[in-house]
């Protein structure tokens, strides 16, 4: 494995395999091919899978070390990608642009490198917004918050805490499962020169009645 631009024994197509992304279908007719079903309680209950693709050239990252252990370092980071419906992203050489696209993916967290537990190495929150951002409407209503653990190298997904939503999801709580799919040919704004990752999630939401 390569070392980064600062000699951390850990490269960025590590790093970001672990970090979520996804494509679309969202709730209530804004994308289409949700699974709905009634749970009782005042709720139902609808599973929503999205492709997302990072944006490499939107990485920014403030590294801060542990003088006491080159080993152990952290360090705060953003990224940003398009979400884009079920099954739009292939594994590799996905040309990312907003064509196609059903939304935009916001990712900010700490990078968390422990000698100890090299994995999993990031704490995150994901903001899925369904929608165009555009001068006439900055914020599209329909969106979805996600907030837990990723990055790993092993086949194991990540599973997310849902924490809530807003328009058609508003009131929504469950859980995301998070899995990579490949690369894309956006290049990590990082000097490191390496692809973007590709994120397949999969949502479990549990949604009040109206």
């Amino acid at each position: 494995m390569e070392a980064d631009n600062n000699g951390q024994d850990i490269g960025r197509r590590r790093l970001l395999t672990g970090l979520a992304v996804g494509g679309a279908a969202v709730v209530g007719g804004v994308v289409g091919g949700v699974a709905s079903s009634a749970v009782g309680g005042g709720f139902h209950r609808e599973s929503l899978q999205v492709d997302v693709a990072c944006l490499g050239e939107t990485w920014r990252e403030v590294v801060a070390r542990n003088p006491a252990d080159d080993a152990d370092f952290r360090y705060p980071f953003l990224v940003e990608g398009w979400i884009y419906p079920e099954g739009t992203i292939p594994p590799d050489g996905f040309v990312p642009t907003e064509s196609g696209s059903v939304g935009r993916w916001f990712c900010r967290g700490w990078v968390l490198i422990d000698s100890t537990r090299p994995e999993p190495h990031v704490a995150s929150v994901h903001e899925y917004v369904f929608g165009t951002i555009s001068a006439e409407r900055l914020f599209p209503p329909d969106n979805l918050s996600s907030s837990g653990l990723e990055g790993t190298m092993t086949s194991q997904q990540a599973t997310r805490a849902l924490i809530g939503g807003t328009g058609s999801y508003m009131g929504a709580v469950g859980q995301v499962l998070q899995a990579p799919n490949g690369f894309n040919t956006s290049l990590m704004a990082d000097g490191s020169g390496e692809p973007a990752p590709n994120f397949i999630f999969n949502f479990d939401l549990l949604i009040p009645q109206a």
